[in-house]
């Protein structure tokens, strides 16, 4: 198809904002005043200095590059080099197709995996994605909307880059229904959901429900506060970024970011306070009020993940994807199959003469490692696992945040049933994750959104627990596969009763992220602070190499979101916003019915 003269332009602004971005400095000083036509290149900082803000709405100093077009020599050039991409997970994939899209011809993913997908990560207990016998190990949701304090619906901006980015996969695969990924309902909160603490039951024999202790408080176990920890909550809460924050976060993420990180805590750098440190210090209160409130949250934590969740948990409408979220990196398969190495384990990256060489062994008790070269390198495994590698010599700052950079993890347990007793009781229970108990290392019970009233054996998530809240994990993850799912078995059968025992199937999934040698974790969970720091390191190119994954979504074990969004910051989505404007739908920071499109 022919351009016009302004498409053009747009074209070469983003692909300029791209070879910036993951091939920083490609071109040799002596070459980069060539032109061809018009514009030329020089390798552009992606700092403050030049129009990025790296904590905010960075896309911003996009526009700056509108006045600095590269040339068609140095394009031609940039598209050329050999591009390698560690990890094969949701951002290592969206990092091939970004740069696929753009017209880059030599790329390479090494996986250290047998599959596609990384963190999202669909368990089928019997059969496969259509028999509907599945719990996600990994990303789950997709939250739609948020809803204000009047009432009114707001889109969540990023989710739809994820509901874009399956449309372009669908029209990648030209319909095959083997890969096509089709969005549904999920049900996130159900008020039949049980309630079981303290062994509280009803006449029926079953926990009472969310509705029935709405009905009849006598029925449930309220947190009750003394005065000083009331009176601390009640500052915190007043503190904390009010509606009008979040309906404008929910409509820009980075500039909420960027808000929030000046002077959004009441006043106060956001990212400058710990949740500790800012109960006992700011608030005054006492070490027993700050104990109470802070076991609420993460002590260490920055307060930017309450604010972001407490986005998502508002929302009044969610998606997940029909036949699991692992359907999703199954569609970049025949994208990626024919320049995808599974079963290479980095461990090493070396740089010497402008080239990046990534080494492996084929097993751990090789003495030689095996070598690829490439002139630039995209590590898109977690720093968890990247920390344990011999680097090159980089800057501290970007040293202290593969170190440093807080990981949280979680435990979950996934166990099949011959048929969905959940939904055969009086108040039936269709979806929702509203189950929960204070029986240790349970906590919460997820049960499928999916086949409802269906019929033949149905798996639920009976346990899902997350470090930095539940410390009952670091016993959990102690137990062997088959005793930790004894334990959380004999768990379900108290709350459910004890004819469900013999419907157990003994088909199960147990995931402890923090014990799967690939992942070491599963999500970034910044402290104080290191936002702030470290966020501006992973806008640059080090030694030839790219690195920085999963930073920009605290909480991406429950939301598929998050394993998304920091790909705006890694490739600004190139091909997306390239093409936005051939589908008629504008670019999302402009426009807020841009956000609004919908996936067939």
């Amino acid at each position: 198809m022919r351009q016009t003269a302004a498409a053009m332009s747009r074209r070469l602004i983003w692909l300029n904002s791209l070879i910036t971005l993951c091939v920083g400095g490609a071109i040799p000083q002596d070459k980069r005043n060539q032109t061809v036509g018009h514009g030329s290149f020089e390798s552009i900082s992606m700092t403050e200095t030049n129009g990025f803000d790296p904590l905010g709405v960075w896309y911003a100093g996009v526009e700056a590059l509108s006045q600095k077009q590269p040339s068609i020599t140095t394009i031609e050039a940039a598209k050329n080099k050999n591009i390698g991409i560690v990890g094969a997970g949701i951002s290592g994939l969206m990092t091939y197709l970004a740069l696929h899209e753009a017209g880059f011809k030599n790329l390479t993913i090494l996986e250290a995996d047998d599959r596609l997908g990384g963190r999202l990560h669909t368990s089928y207990l019997s059969g496969g994605p259509f028999d509907y016998s599945y719990q996600e190990m990994g990303a789950m949701r997709l939250p739609v909307d948020y809803i204000d304090k009047n009432g009114e619906s707001h889109n969540i901006s990023d989710t739809q880059l994820v509901f874009f980015l399956i449309e372009e996969m669908n029209k990648l695969n030209k319909g095959d229904l083997n890969l096509r990924v089709n969005l549904i309902p999920w049900v996130d909160h159900n008020e039949n959901g049980l309630q079981y603490f303290r062994g509280i039951r009803t006449a029926s024999g079953l926990p009472p429900t969310l509705k029935q202790i709405s009905e009849n408080a006598s029925l449930g176990v309220p947190l009750v506060l003394d005065a000083d920890a009331q009176a601390a909550s009640d500052k915190l809460k007043a503190n904390l970024p009010d509606d009008a924050f979040m309906s404008d976060m929910v409509k820009n993420v980075y500039q909420a970011h960027r808000k929030w990180n000046d002077n959004g805590f009441g006043g106060q750098a956001g990212d400058r306070w710990s949740v500790f440190s800012y109960i006992s210090q700011f608030l005054k209160g006492s070490l027993n009020t700050t104990d109470i409130l802070d076991n609420q949250l993460d002590p260490r934590g920055s307060f930017w993940e309450k604010v972001y969740d407490g986005m998502y948990e508002s929302a009044s409408i969610f998606r997940t994807i029909d036949g699991g979220v692992s359907r999703l990196p199954l569609s970049f398969g025949p994208l990626v199959k024919d320049n995808t190495r599974m079963g290479i384990k980095v461990e090493r990256i070396k740089y010497s003469d402008e080239k990046v060489t990534l080494q492996w062994k084929h097993s751990f008790k090789d003495r030689e490692f095996q070598n690829s070269t490439f002139d630039y390198a995209v590590i898109s495994a977690p720093f968890t696992v990247v920390r344990q590698w011999r680097l090159p010599e980089i800057d501290m700052t970007m040293a202290n945040a593969i170190k440093n950079l807080v990981y949280d993890t979680s435990c979950k347990v996934a166990l099949e049933y011959s048929e969905r007793f959940w939904e055969k009781y009086e108040n039936p229970i269709h979806g929702g994750c509203s189950t929960q108990t204070d029986i240790p290392g349970v906590t919460l019970v997820c049960y499928p959104s999916y086949n409802m009233n269906g019929t033949g054996p149905a798996s639920l998530l009976a346990s899902y627990i997350r470090e930095s809240y539940n410390h009952d994990m670091s016993r959990m993850i102690t137990m062997s596969d088959e005793e930790h799912v004894q334990y959380v078995l004999d768990a379900m059968t108290e709350i459910h009763g004890e004819h469900t025992r013999d419907l157990y199937t003994g088909k199960f999934t147990r995931k402890c992220w923090s014990l799967d040698p690939l992942t070491a974790g599963a999500w970034a969970n910044p402290s104080a602070g290191q936002h702030e720091l470290y966020i501006p390191e992973y806008f640059k190119v080090h030694k030839n190499v790219s690195i920085g994954n999963k930073i920009s979504r605290e909480d991406m074990d429950f939301s598929l979101t998050g394993a998304l969004a920091h790909l705006y910051w890694r490739t600004h989505v190139l091909h997306a916003w390239m093409d936005r404007e051939r589908f008629g739908l504008g670019y999302p920071w402009r426009s807020a019915a841009a956000s609004r499109a919908r996936p067939r």
